[in-house]
C-alpha cells in the first residue's frame, strides 16, 4: 500500500496543475481578482463562471469595470477605458436648444397600396377602424358599403367551379349525342343548356367581382374624403 502512495500524490499534483492551467484571472479596475472560467466576451460584457463553483451561475461584468484578463494560456487582454459623456444641463434654455416633437395632422392619405395616418402605415382594415370611430353617420354608411362590396368580391372564386361544370356538361352532351337520319350529330339539349348557363356564370362572376372591387375602393375613398374634411 505504501508503494502506491507516491503514485497517488503524483496524479493529484498533475491534476491540480492541469486544473490551475485551465483557470482564467479577471482583474477589475478596483484591484479585485476573480479566478474564473471565461464563457464569452461580447463587445460590452464579459461572461464567466467562478472556478470554485464551475457548475454554478454565469456571472456578467461590464468591460468598463475590468482592467484586464489573464487567460489560462498566459495571454493578457486589456480593455480600453471609454470616457464618460457628461451631460451639461442649461439652466436657462433658449429656443435654439429646445427639441420640438414632430407635429402630425389627422388627415388620412393614400400610401401606395396602403394608407398613412399620423405617420403610421395602415391597411384598409385599420383605416376603417379610424373612420368608424368618427361616429359620423355618412362616413359609417360608406364604410359599410365598402365592406359589403368586399364580401361581394369573393364571388369571383365561383367562376372556377362554374367553368369546370360548363366543360363537364359540354363533354357529356357529346357523349350522349344523337345522330339524325341525315347523319348530322345532334348534341344532348339538356346538357348543352346547363353547360351554357354555367359558362355564362363563369364569365359573369369575375366581372361582378371586378366591379365590386372598384366600388369598394370608391366607397373607402369617399369616406376618407369626408373624414379629412371634417377632422
Amino acid at each position: 500500500m505504501k508503494k502506491h502512495i507516491p503514485i497517488f500524490i503524483s496524479v493529484f499534483i498533475i491534476f491540480c496543475s492541469l486544473n490551475l492551467k485551465a483557470q482564467d484571472t479577471i482583474v477589475k479596475i478596483t484591484g479585485e481578482k476573480v479566478i474564473a472560467k471565461i464563457i464569452e466576451i461580447t463587445p460590452t460584457e464579459v461572461k464567466y463562471k467562478k472556478i470554485e463553483f464551475i457548475d454554478g451561475p454565469t456571472y456578467v461584468d461590464y468591460k468598463s469595470k475590468i482592467e484586464f484578463i489573464v487567460f489560462s494560456n498566459g495571454l493578457k487582454e486589456f480593455f480600453e477605458k471609454k470616457e464618460e459623456v457628461k451631460i451639461v444641463q442649461q439652466t436657462e434654455p433658449t429656443d435654439y436648444f429646445k427639441v420640438q416633437a414632430p407635429k402630425y395632422d389627422n388627415k388620412i392619405q393614400d400610401w401606395g397600396s396602403k394608407y398613412r395616418y399620423q405617420n403610421i402605415s395602415l391597411n384598409e382594415k385599420g383605416v376603417h377602424s379610424i373612420l368608424l370611430a368618427s361616429n359620423d353617420k355618412k362616413i359609417i354608411g360608406l364604410v359599410g358599403q365598402a365592406k359589403d362590396a368586399k364580401n361581394l368580391q369573393y364571388i369571383g372564386f365561383a367562376g372556377i367551379p362554374l367553368g369546370i361544370s360548363s366543360y363537364f356538361f359540354f363533354l357529356r352532351s357529346l357523349i350522349y349525342a344523337n345522330t339524325s337520319q341525315t347523319g348530322a350529330i345532334q348534341l344532348r339539349t339538356s346538357d348543352l343548356t346547363i353547360s351554357a348557363v354555367c359558362l355564362a356564370g363563369a364569365i359573369a362572376c369575375p366581372v361582378i367581382s371586378g366591379v365590386a372591387r372598384k366600388n369598394r375602393k370608391n366607397y373607402t375613398a369617399q369616406a376618407i374624403k369626408k373624414y379629412n374634411e371634417k377632422f
